[in-house]
């Protein structure tokens, strides 16, 4: 008896067991599913959308504040300075060896200027030169002339690691014997530590060990943004914002600048930088203290700088 109902059990377990469907399995043991992907954090990367200078210059080749606005590609498009009597500076990348830079000033109701600058560069995208042309309009009586009142230009040399060695300006261009002005360029460790000026002036550059900040090019008394240069020309004023077509760029920041008068080395100036940066370590704000214009004391000048955020494009 007990046999036969160990049978009758079997049996069933048996029928049982055959009978169940992979669906019924599942109901008791649910597939596992993919786990969800993990979102893609987007990657940014920034342009600079403004420099702005304190109105107060506490002796210094006054600059105007600059906003700047890019095409599609990232290449700048246009420079818009603080100055009311400016137009914007409108930028066109013609080829990989041609760039020009042009612009409109109101001088007065019966004056305009129309200033273009053609930068030349080579297969390196380093500029070899740059013609600057100012046409003048002048209306009176009635009556609208205009002239070719400024044609200079500038030439660039550079070593072979693409560093800058020297700047030649000429008051008209073509003209060798309208040299008015050089920049001979000293490069120690990457970085440009002394320049002299065909003026009279020595600048001495001493740096920091953190990776060059290249707004740092608009502060004043940098690196092609001297009072020398300043005082030239509208195209040596611009050289800011024509560095990157100069070359390969300093390593390190520049954290003091001294200017001497070679002539009885005579210190004109002493500035000391000091940098901020955000939380995407952008340069923000540099901020300069000490001496200009033969001892004249000042601290605290603050340099500020803005930019875009853009997202990297997926490949």
């Amino acid at each position: 008896m007990k046999f036969s109902s160990y049978v009758i059990s079997s049996i069933i377990l048996i029928i049982i067991c055959l009978s169940c469907s992979d669906e019924s399995i599942r109901l008791y043991h649910p597939p596992q599913e993919d786990p969800e992907p993990e979102p893609e954090i987007p990657e940014y990367y920034w342009l600079l959308k403004t420099v702005t200078y304190p109105e107060d210059n506490p002796g210094f080749s006054f600059r105007y504040s600059q906003e700047f606005t890019y095409t599609d590609n990232d290449l700048m498009k246009t420079i818009q300075s603080s100055n009311i009597k400016d137009s914007a500076i409108v930028v066109d990348y013609i080829s990989d060896k041609k760039v020009s830079y042009s612009r409109l000033i109101k001088q007065s109701e019966s004056t305009i200027y129309y200033d273009s600058l053609l930068v030349f560069r080579n297969d390196k995208k380093q500029a070899e030169y740059a013609l600057h042309v100012r046409h003048t309009e002048r209306t009176s009586n009635g009556k609208i002339s205009k002239q070719v009142t400024i044609n200079d230009s500038t030439t660039f040399i550079y070593d072979d690691a693409g560093y800058i060695k020297q700047l030649d300006h000429y008051d008209k261009t073509g003209v060798t014997s309208s040299l008015n002005y050089t920049e001979n360029y000293t490069i120690k460790d990457g970085n440009i530590t002394e320049i002299t000026t065909s003026k009279g002036y020595r600048f001495v550059y001493t740096y920091d060990d953190k990776e060059y900040a290249a707004p740092s090019d608009y502060c004043y008394e940098m690196p092609r943004n001297t009072f020398n240069m300043a005082s030239t020309c509208w195209l040596m004023a611009s050289l800011p914002f024509l560095s990157e077509h100069m070359g390969t760029k300093n390593k390190n920041n520049i954290i003091q600048a001294e200017i001497i008068q070679m002539e009885g080395e005579r210190k004109y100036a002493d500035i000391k930088y000091n940098y901020t940066f955000d939380e995407n370590n952008l340069v923000s704000q540099i901020v300069m203290s000490g001496t200009t214009k033969y001892n004249k004391t000042f601290e605290n000048y603050i340099t500020s700088f803005s930019y875009i955020q853009k997202e990297k494009k997926k490949n």
